[in-house]
């Protein structure tokens, strides 16, 4: 019984810390163009997780290609990324993970961390996925103080931090791919539904920026000669609003138009912005022909050239007998904790998409409970720090002790790795 787990009595009683460690890492800006903020707090992520390890380093990834806002394909930096290993020869291995970036960038007004009351901490990325970052270390200090108690070496780790995955980990995905070649299962530490339940099964998410170009004109003198790329770019995006139900569990959501210069300049340059939510991996291609019709139509008709960019780089996760197996032990390893733990679909997309995509079951919502995530109220409950890593400190151990087994591994999906040309446009959460 859990119980009889030293190290789980030890965690509980790290609230304090780990409640501090959490602010000093959400007071740190670490928007996914950031990679200043995001190179800072890697530097003390390493720092913590140095001592748990054989092996840690930080990846610089190349830049990503997107489109900004003048229709230019550019390249972006992005921030740091931390690997890391432990007991590599183990026959049990994990991949434990999860991110730094937030969606705030550096000039957002939501920047401060502030303790409501003595149960709820509010900031940028507390919830998501700070306060997840700050689970996984902590049980895996507690794993290794089990290590150490006991000698038990049969579970080894790797771990993944990374810096991109609100914009779908353009530049991180090697990792994921090298290291789910390596594991027999993922553990991610997105935030856990609000009353604690995980999510079973997510759709799959595509990022998508469309360029249109006309020809610019002066607005009194040669307005017929000038052909309107946003009154084009509105066209598109009514049709492309209407795509949303043409398949079962499918969204598109037109995000943002960009383009234009002065009132008395017919606009030449568009750029639509769009993220589409979808259930099935055979709908990808049925949906960009359709999104290419549109294009196709509307150019015919406007004399406006459209050029589409990005790719779904999230592919749907399906509950598997593997994922649903996982889901079963973390229940049995919450009722020896007091917890009552259920699970349900989700629509937001995250890397336990891209790890079952490579093969891995996981479950991915082992971070802290908390709500409204991806605005400017951003909360999490501060007695769920110790509760989440107690549960993922018990599973591993319970893994590394026999007790549970890992799952069988679901079959690797054909691959649909992005490329290196996405959105500014985030995903959402849960």
């Amino acid at each position: 019984m859990a119980r009889t787990y030293e190290e789980l009595d030890w965690l509980i009683a790290q609230q304090h810390p780990m409640t501090e460690l959490l602010k000093g890492w959400a007071g740190i800006n670490t928007g996914t163009f950031n990679p200043t903020g995001l190179e800072a707090l890697a530097g003390l992520v390493v720092d913590e997780f140095r001592p748990l390890t054989e092996t840690i380093r930080i990846v610089h990834p190349d830049p990503v290609e997107m489109v900004d806002s003048l229709g230019r394909v550019i390249p972006r930096p992005l921030g740091a990324n931390i690997h890391a290993v432990q007991r590599p020869d183990a026959p049990v291995q994990v991949l434990l993970a999860i991110h730094m970036d937030t969606v705030y960038d550096v000039d957002s007004a939501f920047q401060t961390v502030e303790q409501l009351d003595d149960q709820t901490l509010r900031g940028p990325g507390v919830a998501d996925a700070k306060g997840g970052l700050v689970v996984m270390l902590y049980a895996l200090k507690a794993l290794e103080r089990f290590v150490e108690r006991t000698g038990n070496r049969q579970i080894g780790w790797q771990v993944i931090v990374n810096s991109d995955e609100e914009i779908s980990s353009p530049g991180s995905l090697g990792l994921f791919t090298e290291a789910a070649s390596q594991v027999q299962l993922g553990l991610l530490f997105e935030p856990s539904l609000p009353d604690g339940s995980l999510v079973s099964s997510r759709k799959g998410s595509g990022n998508f920026s469309i360029i249109g170009q006309g020809r610019s004109a002066h607005a009194g003198r040669d307005f017929h000669h000038g052909i309107n790329a946003i009154v084009a770019a509105a066209d598109v995006s009514t049709q492309l609003h209407r795509l949303t139900g043409s398949w079962e569990g499918m969204t598109l959501n037109v995000a943002r138009i960009d383009g234009g210069a002065t009132n008395n300049v017919v606009p030449a340059t568009s750029i639509i912005r769009l993220n589409i939510r979808y259930t099935e991996r055979e709908h990808e291609e049925p949906i960009r022909q359709a999104i290419q019709e549109i294009l196709d139509t509307v150019s015919a008709q406007s004399g406006v050239q459209f050029e589409l960019h990005g790719s779904f780089a999230s592919p749907p996760k399906q509950l598997t007998v593997g994922t649903e197996s996982m889901l079963h032990q973390f229940k049995s390893c919450g009722e020896e904790l007091g917890l009552d733990l259920s699970w349900a679909p989700a629509g937001g997309a995250c890397d336990g998409n891209r790890l079952a995509a490579l093969g891995v079951p996981n479950v991915d919502t082992l971070g802290v409970r908390g709500g409204n995530i991806h605005s400017h109220d951003e909360f999490m409950w501060i007695d769920s720090l110790p509760e989440r890593a107690a549960l993922t400190a018990l599973y591993l151990m319970q893994l590394a002790e026999g007790v549970i087994h890992p799952p069988t591994a679901a079959p690797r999906q054909a691959s649909s790795a992005p490329s290196n040309e996405e959105t500014a446009t985030a995903k959402t959460g849960l």
